[in-house]
């Protein structure tokens, strides 16, 4: 019997924008980089075991509209699993349209809106069916049969069918097939090697911050045995560069210490999110005996008062303690930032600049503060009435207060200035470069990042 095609698609917009939509979350790349879309990798080793499986990342392949149209319906998949967001499935259920005038096919979504609003978006007639949480073994019977016994909504002679939410902490999936995907093509600011892959131990966060969508995502954890195949699978690969994805790393310490003694065997260099109330001196040796050369940590605001309004529980004298102790490892550290949050003055935000520029970490980025999909600021008339830029944390633009929008760009280039301009850190990023790509992509950071104002 022939297997059936299936198509993971990532569509492009019109105007090239590289618009990053993964992990429940989407907005538009600060600065070129274009990182693997870890949904449609986490769906595909399920999918390749069982159908002939493409991929066509159309934004990180760089191809128009119309070449996208004419592969799809030269491929003439049975099925095809779209990547959307909130500020893409306008477009993006379009060219569904366009192209169901020309070849015949069944649609599943997936995405941070198709996530937490799946009753508004299954009513739309391009939508055939949307998985509620990946990865979604579920997925492949639900090809084979057209129905589902769980975790995800679909329509079924006429009628929309609703499956149960699958209930369970632990999870397996089949390793990600990660050689379908165009790998050199994908770049991260702080890739050591020409290629770097995305690998997931666990999903969600346990933490409650309430303009973030990653606390509406149900906590799940993979087996430190079932990561191990992933990673002899990318050692076999020749693939040495990895970004931990997980939301926060670290979250269950005694998995996660059978997971760093599990590291130490292989050769990777890697890096992730996490906490500085997880980090303790023991976990960073652990973490830079295994590989790890780069942690990323959230200080959104130093104004105790601000952080009460969002439910973030944090001490910013310790995020700074934590820095200190990870340059002592040799572990660099980024830092993010969020301006604009809700009651926070352009004062307060400043002092927040210079408390981050006074720390060691190397790299500082800057988000605006959008309502997000999932987070309680996200409100259901924002899929159709809110413009796509209001809802981009890369801009959150306002289109009736050009003042607000001036003065947080003014606060943004400000604070970038007074980080980076300093000679050690500029000595820090410098010698951390490894590879010629590392090079290009940072460099291309750096000019988009300190590009005039109003400038994509």
């Amino acid at each position: 019997m022939q297997r059936k095609k299936v198509l993971l698609f990532n569509p492009g917009t019109p105007n090239g924008d590289k618009v990053i939509k993964d992990q429940y979350c989407s907005f538009t790349s600060k600065a070129g980089y274009y990182w693997i879309p870890i949904d449609l990798l986490i769906l595909s080793g399920d999918l390749a075991s069982e159908f002939d499986v493409l991929v066509i990342d159309s934004i990180i392949e760089q191809i128009s509209t119309a070449e996208t149209r004419q592969r799809i319906i030269d491929y003439s998949p049975d099925h095809i699993v779209v990547l959307s967001s909130v500020l893409t499935h306008e477009l993006d259920r379009s060219l569904i349209g366009e192209l169901r005038t020309k070849i015949s096919f069944k649609t599943t979504f997936v995405g941070d809106v198709f996530y937490f609003s799946p009753k508004e978006m299954i009513e739309f007639q391009e939508v055939d069916s949307i998985i509620y949480e990946y990865p979604c073994p579920e997925l492949v019977s639900f090809i084979k049969s057209g129905s589902a016994t769980c975790n995800i909504a679909y329509k079924e002679n006429g009628q929309i069918v609703f499956s149960p939410v699958r209930k369970s902490v632990d999870i397996v999936y089949k390793t990600p097939a990660h050689h379908l995907f165009k790998l050199d093509s994908y770049s991260v600011p702080f890739m050591k090697d020409t290629i770097c892959t995305s690998v997931l131990t666990n999903f969600g966060c346990k933490y409650t911050c309430n303009y973030c969508p990653a606390d509406s995502v149900s906590f799940r954890e993979r087996s430190v045995a079932d990561i191990k195949h992933e990673l002899d699978y990318l050692r076999e690969k020749n693939i040495r560069n990895l970004w931990i994805r997980d939301f926060t790393f670290g979250l269950n310490k005694s998995r996660t210490t059978e997971f760093l003694a599990l590291m130490k065997t292989y050769q990777f260099d890697w890096f992730c999110l996490s906490r500085s109330e997880i980090i303790e001196e023991s976990l960073l040796q652990a973490m830079a005996e295994s590989g790890c050369y780069l942690i990323m940590l959230g200080l959104d605001t130093a104004n105790n008062e601000v952080m009460k309004t969002i439910s973030r529980k944090q001490n910013p004298s310790d995020v700074k303690e934590k820095i200190s102790l990870s340059h002592k490892h040799g572990i660099q550290t980024m830092l993010h930032m969020i301006l604009g949050l809700p009651g926070e003055s352009y004062l307060s935000m400043l002092r927040t600049a210079h408390f981050i520029s006074n720390t060691k970490a190397s790299f500082l980025s800057i988000n605006f503060f959008s309502p997000r999909a999932g987070s309680s600021y996200f409100k259901q008339e924002s899929i159709y009435k809110n413009s796509t830029r209001k809802l981009d944390s890369n801009y959150a633009e306002d289109r009736e207060s050009f003042s607000r929008n001036l003065l947080l760009n003014l606060t943004k280039y400000y604070s970038l200035v007074i980080f980076y301009f300093r000679p050690f850190r500029i000595i820090s990023i410098l010698s951390s470069i490894k590879s010629k790509k590392q090079f290009i992509t940072i460099i291309k950071t750096g000019l988009k990042m300190f590009s005039p104002l109003g400038s994509k």
